[in-house]
């Protein structure tokens, strides 16, 4: 029931349109957020952590929300990607008129011909296929693009790109 129940909710997340709350926010500050309820199973799992944030990062108009609801995501399925241990790296930094986030692992990688944005495409025995097109849906309601680059065995990086003159 418990299972359904979280289905549905994500498929409502993802029929709806967004509605987004604009806020300048610091993108370092809203990762070590997400993050800080995950280190100890992280470090108990193996994993280590590093985040590699620029400097002179500038305050980003974004829905704080909704960019943590993706960081969440997309740091869960890196860390189930490594179930016995490896890094985990997020990166964040400015590139012309655009804030780049970049999360990674080294974790078993993603198959081959698999479109991870696609609807309802899974590669876990329990997923739904709905966590990263909500992922995408949401970066693309900011005006951005998320992009995955992966090599099966080696990990995975997914790279979001958001404006940062919202």
């Amino acid at each position: 029931m418990q299972r359904l129940n979280s289905l549905l909710k994500d498929y409502r997340s993802f029929a709806r349109p967004l509605h987004l709350n604009l806020e300048a926010t610091d993108l370092r500050r809203t990762v070590q957020e997400v993050l800080a309820p995950s280190l100890h199973l992280c470090t108990d799992s193996g994993i280590k952590i590093s985040l590699q944030f620029s400097a002179d990062l500038p305050l980003i108009r974004v829905d704080k929300e909704k960019i943590k609801q993706v960081v969440l995501n997309l740091f869960k399925n890196a860390i189930e990607a490594m179930p016995h241990g490896g890094v985990l790296t997020c990166k964040g930094y400015p590139l012309n008129d655009q804030m780049i986030l970049e999360i990674a692992d080294t974790g078993v990688g993603i198959p081959d011909g698999i479109d991870v944005f696609q609807l309802f495409k899974t590669t876990k025995p329990d997923g739904t296929g709905l966590g990263l097109p909500i992922v995408q849906q949401i970066i693309s309601e900011h005006r951005g693009s998320i992009e995955c680059v992966s090599e099966p065995g080696k990990g995975a990086t997914f790279r979001i790109s958001l404006p940062l003159h919202a």
